[in-house]
C-alpha cells in the first residue's frame, strides 16, 4: 500500500532472489537437509538406504583387502561384492564359512554379519511401525460397533457404572439378552478395567447374554455417534460429566443437538433419555421436543433424590421403601399386561391371585373406534368391582416380572411356575438376613422420651373449657413436631437450594435447618438467595422465622473437626444429613468435573463427618449420602463400618446418590410410565395427602383412621409432619397374615398395603414372601400404604 508502480515492480522482481539467497546459506541448507532426512518417512527410508549402500561398499573393500578368501569366495571384486551382500542381508551366511579358515577371515565375516543384522532389525522396525500407524489410521477411520436393540450410554461419569448395574438387573428381570455400549472421553482400556473390577464379583453374576462394550470418543462428535449403531439402538441415555448442575445441563444439551444433526439414515429411532439437573434444563429439553420428530425424555433424577432424601430423614419407613422401589435389584414397580386369564375379572378378584407380588393398581388405556389408544390413566387402589379391560396393564410390586404368576380361584398356578434366578437369590438373602439380623435399635425413639424444654412447654388440659384444652393440646403437639434438621457439608448452590426447598415443604412451620460447612457463611447465604427466588416466601434465609415458616441458620466450621459440632443444637436435632464437604476440595477440578479420586475423597469426608457426629450425638438419626462405587460395595454387604454400627443407639440410614439416580434413569428406560407413578408418590403439592405414607400398627388396627386427606407423617419412628391417628391396641398384639391385613386396610380405607416396618428387626419389608402365614404384629410396627388416587398420564 502506498508503493508506486516502479517500486512495486522492483519489489516483485527482487523479492524471490532475496528469498533464494537466504535459502543458499549453509546453515539453512543443513537445517532443511536434516528436516527432510529425519523429519519425514520418505527421508528416513532414504537415509537408511544410504547407510545400507555405505555398509555394502565398506564390506566389499574390507573383504577384498583384508581377508585371504575361502574356497567359495575369493578376493575378486565380484566375489567381494556378493559376499558383502549375502552376509549383510542374511545373518546365516556366516555359518557357511568353514571352521578351518583363518581367524582374520572369520572375524571379518562375523563383523559384517552383525552390522547387517542390526541394520535389518532397524529397517524392519521402521517398516512395522509405519504399517502399524497405517492400520491404526484405518481402524480409527472405518471401525464401528455393530449391534441391534442395544443400549447406548453417552458419557463416562460417576453414574455410568451404577447405570450399567441397573441395566444388567433390568435385562435379568426381563429374562432377555442385550448389549450395552458405553462411549466416553476416557481411555478405552481404563473403562474396561473399571468395568471388570466392578462386575467380576457381582452378586448375582452378570448374565452371559448381556455384553458390555466400550468406545473412546466424544458424544458431541457426529462421526463418533454414528459408529455406535445408534440408529438401531433400543434407547440412548445422555449423561453429563460435569458435577456443576448448570454445566452438566449444557453438556447434555450439546449431546442432544449433535444427535439431532445426524443424517436421516443415522437418526435415533429408539427412545432418547437425557439426565438434567435443573428445572431450566428440563424446560429447554421440552422446548427442543417441539421442533424434533423424536421426543427426548428429560429425567431430573437429582430432584427426585432430594425428595427421597427428605423422606428418609423425616419419614424413615417411607424413605426406605422408596429406596427399595427405585432399584431393579430388589422389589420394584412393574406392569403386567392383562391376558385372557385377567380380562373380564374384577380387580378385587385379581388381588389374591398374585401370590408373589402386591397388586397396586391399573394402567387404563381405553381403545377408540379406530383401534388407537385414547388417553391413559393410572389408578392406584381402584374399587374392587372394577372390571379389567383387554388393553389394561396391572401395576405390581415384586422382585421381577417373572414373579408375576397368576393362580386360579383355587390357588393353583394357571401355568408352570417359573421363579427367576434373581427371585431365588433374594429368597436366600432374606433367609440369611433373618438369621444374622439382631436387635440393634431400641423400639421407641429416645428423643420422644426426653424431658427437654419443648416437653415442659406443653400447656395443660386441666384449666379452661374443653375446647380450650383441646386447642392447647393441639398447639403442644404441633410445637413438639417442629423439628431441627442438621445439614453437614456443602455441595453446589443449586443442589443445596433444591434440598432446602423440599425440606421447607415437608417440615412444619417453626422448624429449623442448620448448616455446618467450611464454606464462608456469606457465600452460602448469597448462593441460596440467588437460587431460591421462587420459594423465598417459604424460607427466611437470613436466619429468622418469616411468616412462621422454616428458618435457616449457618454455622462456620470444618465438618472434619470434632470441635465444630459443639456449635450445633445437637440436643434439639431430630435428624442430620451428611454430605462430603466440597470446601475441602484440593483443586477446582473436583468442583466442576467428575473424577474417580474426587468422588472417593468426598465419600471419605462423608464417613469422617458421620463418625464424628455419631460420637457427638449417639442417639441422633443420621443420613449420610455417598456416591462412589467402592462405598456402594460396602453398603450392599451391610457393612457395619458404613453405618457406624456399635457407636451409640442412634440410627444411621445410608443413601447412595448415584445408585438411586441411575435407578430412576433405568426405570425411565424400561417403562416411562413407571417414572410417572413414582413422581406421583414423590409429589409434595399436598403433604397432608401424601400418596405413599406409613401409619403405626396400633392406630391402624384400633380404628383404621386412614381416610383420604389425613396426614400420617408421625408414625412409630422418628419423623416429622402432622400427628398420626391415635388409638389403643387394647389387648396383646394381633396374629394376622399379611393378606388378611391387606384386605382389612383395603376394605376399610381403600388403600394398598405394600409392606410394613418390622420394629423387632428394625427393617422395612416390602412384598413379603409369606403373605399367608400369620405373623405377630407389634404395636410399634408400621404399615406402609399407597393412598387411593388416579392420575392421567
Amino acid at each position: 500500500t502506498g508503493m508506486s508502480l516502479d517500486q512495486l515492480n522492483l519489489f516483485a522482481f527482487k523479492r524471490p532472489r532475496a528469498i533464494g539467497t537466504h535459502l543458499l546459506k549453509p546453515s539453512k541448507l543443513w537445517e532443511i537437509t536434516t528436516a527432510v532426512f529425519f523429519g519425514t518417512s520418505t527421508g528416513q527410508y532414504a537415509f537408511l538406504s544410504l547407510i545400507a549402500v555405505v555398509l555394502l561398499i565398506v564390506g566389499t573393500f574390507v573383504w577384498r583387502l583384508g581377508s585371504d578368501g575361502t574356497t567359495d569366495f575369493d578376493t575378486s571384486l565380484d566375489h567381494s561384492i556378493w559376499l558383502s551382500y549375502t552376509t549383510f542381508i542374511d545373518t546365516g551366511t556366516q555359518t557357511g564359512v568353514p571352521a578351518g579358515e583363518s581367524e582374520r577371515t572369520k572375524f571379518i565375516v562375523v563383523v559384517l554379519s552383525g552390522l547387517g543384522f542390526v541394520f535389518n532389525l532397524t529397517f524392519l522396525s521402521v517398516v512395522v511401525d509405519n504399517v502399524r500407524t497405517l492400520l491404526d489410521r484405518l481402524y480409527t477411520r472405518y471401525s464401528q460397533l455393530f449391534a441391534r436393540e442395544h443400549v447406548v450410554i453417552l458419557g463416562w461419569t460417576s453414574k455410568t457404572l451404577f447405570l450399567v448395574n441397573e441395566l444388567i438387573s433390568m435385562f435379568a428381570d426381563n429374562g432377555g439378552e442385550g448389549d450395552i455400549i458405553i462411549m466416553g472421553n476416557t481411555s478405552r482400556y481404563e473403562m474396561l478395567r473399571s468395568i471388570e473390577l466392578t462386575f467380576r464379583r457381582r452378586n448375582p453374576p452378570k448374565p452371559r447374554g448381556v455384553r458390555i462394550r466400550v468406545w473412546e470418543g466424544d458424544s458431541a462428535e457426529e462421526d463418533d455417534l454414528t459408529r455406535l449403531s445408534i440408529n438401531t439402538a433400543r434407547f440412548v441415555v445422555c449423561l453429563a460429566e460435569s458435577e456443576d448442575p448448570r454445566m452438566a445441563d449444557a453438556q447434555v444439551l450439546e449431546t442432544l443437538l449433535s444427535l439431532q444433526s445426524l443424517d436421516d439414515d443415522d437418526q435415533v429411532t429408539g427412545q432418547m433419555i437425557a439426565e438434567v439437573r435443573t428445572p431450566d434444563g428440563r424446560d429447554v429439553v421440552n422446548q427442543l421436543n417441539k421442533h424434533t420428530t423424536r421426543d427426548v425424555l428429560a429425567v431430573q433424577s437429582a430432584a427426585a433424590l432430594d425428595k427421597v432424601l427428605a423422606f428418609t430423614a423425616l419419614m424413615p419407613s417411607v424413605g426406605e421403601s422408596l429406596v427399595e422401589l427405585i432399584s431393579f435389584e430388589r422389589n420394584n414397580f412393574f406392569f403386567e399386561p392383562a391376558d385372557s386369564r385377567m380380562v373380564g375379572k374384577t380387580f378385587g378378584n385379581l388381588v389374591a391371585r398374585f401370590p408373589y407380588c402386591v397388586l397396586c393398581g391399573v394402567h387404563s388405556r381405553p381403545l377408540g373406534a379406530d383401534g388407537k389408544t385414547k388417553g391413559s390413566e393410572i389408578v392406584i387402589a381402584p374399587s374392587a368391582d372394577r372390571v379389567i379391560q383387554p388393553n389394561d396393564r396391572i401395576l405390581l410390586v415384586g422382585v421381577d416380572s417373572q414373579s408375576a404368576i397368576v393362580v386360579n380361584e383355587s390357588g393353583v398356578p394357571g401355568g408352570r411356575v417359573k421363579v427367576s434366578h434373581r427371585a431365588r437369590h433374594h429368597l436366600s438373602r432374606l433367609v440369611w438376613a433373618l438369621h444374622v439380623f439382631r436387635q440393634r435399635r431400641r423400639q421407641a425413639r429416645r428423643l420422644r422420651e426426653k424431658e427437654d424444654t419443648r416437653s415442659r412447654a406443653r400447656p395443660s388440659v386441666a384449666d379452661g373449657a374443653i375446647e380450650g384444652a383441646l386447642e392447647a393440646l393441639r398447639a403442644a403437639r404441633e410445637f413438639e413436631l417442629r423439628q431441627t434438621v442438621l445439614v453437614i457439608g456443602w455441595r453446589s448452590a443449586r443442589e443445596m437450594a433444591d434440598l432446602v426447598a423440599v425440606l421447607s415443604k415437608m417440615l412444619l412451620p417453626g422448624s429449623e435447618i442448620h448448616f455446618l460447612s467450611a464454606v464462608d457463611e456469606s457465600v452460602r447465604e448469597a448462593a441460596l438467595r440467588s437460587e431460591m427466588d421462587i420459594f423465598a416466601a417459604l424460607t427466611d434465609l437470613a436466619g429468622g422465622i418469616l411468616n412462621n415458616a422454616v428458618s435457616i441458620e449457618h454455622h462456620k466450621g470444618s465438618p472434619l473437626s470434632a470441635e465444630a459440632y459443639n456449635r450445633l443444637p445437637i440436643d434439639d436435632a431430630a435428624v442430620a444429613i451428611v454430605f462430603g464437604d466440597r470446601a475441602a476440595a484440593a483443586n477446582a477440578e473436583e468442583l466442576t468435573s467428575y473424577s474417580e479420586s474426587a468422588a472417593r475423597l468426598r465419600d471419605a469426608r462423608t464417613f469422617h463427618s458421620t463418625t464424628l457426629l455419631r460420637k457427638a450425638a449417639p442417639d441422633l438419626r443420621i443420613v449420610p449420602v455417598y456416591e462412589d462405587i467402592l462405598t456402594h460395595r460396602l453398603i450392599t454387604r451391610d457393612s457395619p463400618l458404613v453405618v457406624n454400627d456399635g457407636i451409640g443407639a442412634g440410627e444411621t440410614a445410608v443413601l447412595h446418590r448415584n445408585s438411586l439416580e441411575t435407578g430412576l434413569i433405568a426405570m425411565q428406560a424400561d417403562d416411562p410410565t413407571l417414572v410417572f407413578v413414582l413422581s406421583q408418590l414423590l409429589a409434595l403439592d399436598d403433604v397432608a395427602g401424601q400418596k405413599i405414607f406409613s401409619v403405626p400398627f396400633e392406630a391402624a388396627l384400633a380404628d383404621m383412621q386412614l381416610t383420604a386427606g389425613e396426614s400420617t407423617h408421625g408414625g412409630g419412628r422418628a419423623g416429622g409432619g402432622a400427628p398420626a391417628p391415635t388409638g389403643k391396641l387394647g389387648t396383646s398384639p394381633a396374629e394376622m397374615t399379611f393378606d388378611a391385613m391387606s384386605a382389612r386396610v383395603r376394605d376399610f380405607a381403600g388403600h394398598v398395603l405394600i409392606g410394613y416396618f418390622d420394629s423387632a428387626l428394625e427393617k422395612v419389608v416390602l412384598n413379603p414372601l409369606k403373605k399367608r402365614v400369620p405373623r405377630r404384629w407389634r404395636a410399634t410396627d408400621e404399615l406402609i400404604l399407597l393412598r387411593a388416587h388416579a392420575a392421567s398420564t
